[in-house]
């Protein structure tokens, strides 16, 4: 009879399991989804603003917004002090650890704003750019509206509630893009590259908060919230070593090349950047909720890895090796010839772009898991490496700085490949197993478009070609896939119906 009870009771929790599974699932795809609708939908508009701006603004006006962008980024990565990731993590912590934990961040938030505002002539010395004061004083206040996001963003995180992260995104989305037309038509230049930034985070921060309203409190206990604190730091070091790596090709750019150069390059990492990294976004909105609620499951985490880095390879490869084909006709059409300067680094960056889409995984297992620890060490290898290569790099132009990311970063990656697989219980063959589909079509792509360019009359060029050889290359692609791979993308898509039996890109 125990004998009975006991395969009985295994039988009841394997099928809990199974159950928590599947709704962990349909959050995971009904995030993902609401998530792209939204944003997708409002960042074609704020694409069609910004190639308005392009057409009317010039590479100096951009190069000086993105002098300023830079330097308040760095404080846009510590503002939080890590404590949204904290509080999405731990989800022992009471009301009162919460309110404290958010009071800590604004404050914090309002103090960087305060020196910030302070220290825009250095900033703009720095650049030796004089306009970029005022650009940095005008955008600072945006780190204290940042801050007074972080704890109603982290609660809908932890209640799934993703369509109205969703929306709000989109929302922010909407707003920058209506602003910044509306400035540069009424003539305000550079400033409209400013405005609308700051103008969309201040509408969002108060809406976010009327939406999931919660208490402030002053950090007065700080025992109780040593640890989510202690968490939060390494994870701000994290963010601000990942923000030096990030944004060290740009700012060497702007300071050794020039902001003429600089403004050809922020337009080649725009292009080679966002349309990627708008999916990644998704899932990076996504994941954390996910990801923390299965945090001690090993299996589980392998399983979402492995899933998720398949799925991804099939939208991001070709998206990125399709950019890298066309990039000439693409810059010509969309910003006009006066920006072929952007093209070569473009081509070169998207390549790189379709390994970075997938690896972004990684560090979110590393946070999610605690392992907070590594990922900031890991970071910290990275800062002390690749800013000395792209100085290095920028004696041979944009284009050598462009190579130094492509070729530096993988490599500097490895050991963060090397951990996560012992995390959770992957083997490279596991791993190459789950993006072979992909690169295997992608080859087929990139050769019938780079045959089909060969041959078309020289007289085809601009849209006509654009045209042509996105619709071929697109063509060639999920003909591959749907008869060589179909099998891969019917797991996938059983998992998106709620119907997989567990053992999706691991097998």
């Amino acid at each position: 009879m125990d004998s009975l009870n006991e395969q009985r009771s295994a039988g009841e929790a394997e099928v809990s399991d199974a159950a928590r599974r599947r709704n962990l699932d349909q959050a995971l795809v009904h995030g993902i989804g609401w998530t792209a609708v939204w944003r997708w939908g409002s960042q074609l508009i704020s694409w069609g603003a910004t190639a308005y701006a392009a057409r009317v603004l010039a590479p100096t006006d951009f190069g000086l917004a993105a002098m300023a962008s830079l330097a308040v980024g760095l404080a846009r990565m510590i503002e939080d002090l890590g404590l949204d990731a904290a509080l999405v993590q731990n989800r022992s912590l009471n009301a009162t650890q919460v309110a404290q934990l958010g009071g800590l961040a604004v404050g914090f938030g309002g103090l960087l704003t305060v020196i910030y505002v302070a220290l825009a002539y250095p900033i703009a010395g720095f650049f030796h750019e004089p306009q970029v004061a005022a650009l940095v004083a005008v955008l600072s206040p945006v780190l204290l509206a940042d801050a007074c996001q972080v704890v109603p963003r982290a609660l809908l995180q932890i209640d799934l509630a993703f369509q109205r992260l969703a929306w709000l995104t989109g929302l922010q989305n909407l707003i920058s893009a209506a602003v910044l037309a509306a400035a540069v038509a009424f003539g305000l230049g550079y400033w409209a590259l400013i405005l609308n930034t700051l103008t969309a985070s201040l509408i969002v921060t108060g809406i976010v908060n009327y939406l999931r309203p919660h208490r402030l409190q002053r950090p007065s206990d700080l025992k109780s919230i040593a640890h989510s604190v202690r968490f939060g730091w390494r994870m701000l070091v994290s963010r601000i070593a990942w923000w030096g790596y990030s944004n060290a090709d740009s700012a060497i750019v702007g300071r050794e090349i020039g902001k003429e150069a600089l403004g050809a390059y922020s337009f080649a990492t725009t292009f080679a950047f966002v349309p990627l990294q708008e999916i990644v976004s998704v899932l990076s909105r996504v994941i954390p909720g996910v990801f923390s609620a299965v945090q001690a499951n090993r299996d589980q985490l392998r399983r979402y890895l492995l899933l998720l880095t398949e799925a991804l390879s099939y939208i991001t490869f070709p998206m990125a090796l399709g950019i890298a084909l066309v990039a000439d006709d693409l810059v010509a059409l969309v910003l006009g010839p006066q920006w072929s300067p952007v093209v070569t680094p473009l081509r070169i960056l998207a390549v790189y772009m379709a390994y970075n889409s997938v690896q972004m995984l990684l560090s979110h297992i590393l946070i999610w898991t605690g392992r907070v620890r590594a990922n900031m060490w890991l970071g910290l290898l990275a800062l002390a490496v690749l800013p000395p290569l792209y100085f290095v790099a920028s004696r041979y132009g944009t284009e050598g700085v462009a190579w130094a990311v492509a070729l530096g970063y993988p490599l500097v990656n490895t050991p963060v490949y090397i951990l996560v697989f012992r995390v959770v219980g992957a083997r490279l063959a596991d791993y190459l197993r789950a993006v072979a589909p992909a690169l295997a079509c992608c080859a087929i792509m990139v050769a019938a478009v780079l045959f089909l360019r060969m041959v078309l009359p020289s007289e085809w060029a601009g849209l006509r070609r654009l045209a042509a050889a996105s619709a071929s290359g697109a063509a060639c692609y999920f003909a591959c896939v749907a008869i060589l791979f179909w099998h891969r993308i019917r797991m996938i898509i059983m998992v998106v119906r709620g119907r997989e039996p567990g053992a999706v890109a691991v097998a």
